[in-house]
């Protein structure tokens, strides 16, 4: 899902800030300058938060029925679910901190 969602973020993210195009495409013959636009890069910041919100909603999910199946059909999983939701901390504790930092 997040593959798909790439290409339509990087198409809008050049538009919002043409600075983010590559040279070969902003010095193109006939490329119209487009100027900085804000509003775009607050509503594709938006955007991108609630998918990230989603994304950890989904994986606490399947953490969750990971951490069930570790408990009831084998032992083996729980070493898996350990280091899954320690990367999950981890990745959640490092957002919190680059939203802080842009705010």
């Amino acid at each position: 899902m997040f593959s798909s969602y790439t290409a339509s973020l990087s198409r809008s993210l050049i538009t919002a800030d043409p600075e983010l195009a590559s040279p070969s495409a902003r010095f193109e013959e006939g490329a119209k300058d487009v100027p900085f636009d804000p509003e775009n890069m607050i509503k594709l910041n938006e955007n991108l938060g609630k998918y990230e919100h989603n994304f950890s909603r989904h994986l606490k999910i399947l953490l969750d029925a990971l951490n069930y199946f570790a408990a009831t059909e084998t032992v083996v999983l729980l070493s898996l679910c350990a280091r899954l939701q320690m990367a999950q901390t981890s990745n959640e504790t490092a957002a919190q901190g680059f939203i802080a930092a842009a705010r």
